[in-house]
């Protein structure tokens, strides 16, 4: 059987059932406990068992200087294969054949070039964080620093899962982002 409780506005115990009672400071801390949890998780990444994948994009600095949230530009998402030819044919760009080299490509890629080759775009938003829905499987994801639908600075071979979380960098080294 549930039994009401009332909470006493002087915090002094007395509830219409006086076998159990609860005071206002606990009634309040674990309201407030509450709510600062809420805004908490609000303010990161959408959790990742909510569909997709989510991460966060970081600015590396090799000077000394802390990383930082990077916003703004985004993810182009293109299946792998569109790096034997067609992802080439679009840009207008000599192939590489080694994936390792792609971090440094820097290429003209529109949001319709990605649409041609079968791709998706994920925007990154003013805080670094974004969020990109695919199938599983392979494929290439290539950075637009700033202004999405303008020229890529670099692209990464990457074994994408359903759900879970990415970790993406740009700096010296280039492009970067891998499964957590």
């Amino acid at each position: 059987m549930i039994r009401p409780i009332a909470i006493s506005a002087l915090g002094t115990g007395d509830s219409v059932d006086a076998g159990r009672t609860i005071p206002i400071r606990a009634a309040i801390s674990g309201v407030a406990m509450t709510l600062v949890l809420g805004l908490l998780t609000a303010c990161g990444p959408t959790p990742a068992g909510s569909g997709g994948l989510v991460g966060r994009m970081l600015g590396i600095d090799d000077t000394g200087l802390p990383h930082h949230a990077l916003g703004g530009g985004g993810l182009a998402v293109l299946p792998v294969d569109v790096m034997d030819g067609p992802f080439w044919e679009v840009t207008g760009e000599m192939p590489i054949t080694n994936p390792d080299e792609w971090v440094n490509v820097v290429a003209k890629l529109s949001e319709a070039d990605v649409a041609e080759l079968g791709g998706t775009t994920s925007l990154i938003e003013e805080d670094g964080d974004f969020r990109i829905t695919a199938p599983p499987g392979e494929y290439v994801v290539c950075y637009w620093l700033g202004h999405v639908g303008v020229s890529v600075t670099g692209c990464v071979d990457l074994e994408l899962p359903r759900e879970g979380e990415l970790a993406a960098s740009y700096g010296e080294g280039g492009f970067g982002i891998a499964v957590k």
